[in-house]
């Protein structure tokens, strides 16, 4: 449940260009300016594409700047402000944050089990700091740093339980 907010330059709409001199694109400092804008979870079109996702009731999103490894938690209504220098770009990855389901607790609601496939670094909201993070129920290093878990997932099998 989550969709994703790009905001880029284009080389040629930043004062830049291809040079014959240099036979390469070429950035032209009196015309490179830092281009900054705003974004909105509002801006995203939710209810298109082939999964339409509600985001009815929901009061907080999640907005993860891949480039800068920032989470931010802003309200539907709140703008964040964007700036880029040339030949820059950000993605945003835009979340609505919302309450686990009694369900995906056990251990009287102590604990949360989720499946993940592939590998590297795998980054998830969590309010709170956890007590410990588990891959194959093996207790595995973590960081925890704003609102954000942060954990190396290896690649023994295609499928993994944290």
């Amino acid at each position: 449940m989550r969709r994703r907010l790009i905001e880029g330059i284009r080389l040629e709409k930043n004062g830049g260009g291809w040079s014959r001199e240099t036979r390469s694109k070429q950035c032209f400092s009196q015309c490179s300016n830092v281009l900054t804008s705003q974004a909105n979870p509002k801006d995203i079109e939710w209810k298109r594409g082939k999964n339409p996702i509600s985001i009815e009731g929901v009061h907080v999103f999640a907005l993860y700047y891949n480039q800068d490894k920032k989470l931010v938690l802003s309200k539907p209504s709140e703008n964040v402000e964007l700036s880029l220098e040339p030949f820059k770009f950000e993605l945003i990855t835009v979340s609505p944050v919302t309450v686990l389901a009694v369900l995906a607790f056990n251990d009287d609601g102590k604990s949360v089990q989720i499946r993940v496939k592939g590998t590297g670094e795998m980054r998830g909201f969590a309010s709170e700091k956890p007590i410990a993070c588990k891959i194959d129920e093996e207790v595995v290093p973590f960081e925890y740093e704003g609102c954000m878990v942060v954990i190396q997932v290896p690649w023994p099998d295609s499928s993994s339980h944290l």
